[in-house]
């Protein structure tokens, strides 16, 4: 069975999201919050829209702050 793909909608993910994220978003902020969403929501299909095979992935290594050799205690 295949979903429809909806559009996306800036100001409903906002609505959704920042109450999750803890955030409050004022009046005045509004608008440019919705603006940077969709523009990042724009920016996403770009980088989407590349096909990248699988054996073409390399992972990076892991960052661990230190000195080499020396293990962490958590």
């Amino acid at each position: 069975m295949s979903e429809a793909k909806r559009e996306f909608d800036p100001a409903a993910h906002l609505d959704a999201i920042a109450p999750a994220l803890g955030l409050t978003i004022t009046a005045e902020q509004r608008p440019g919050v919705i603006r940077f969403l969709a523009t990042a929501e724009a920016m996403a299909r770009i980088v989407q829209a590349v096909p990248v095979g699988e054996d073409t992935l390399e992972l990076a290594p892991v960052f661990r702050p230190g000195q080499p050799g020396q293990e962490r205690t958590a």
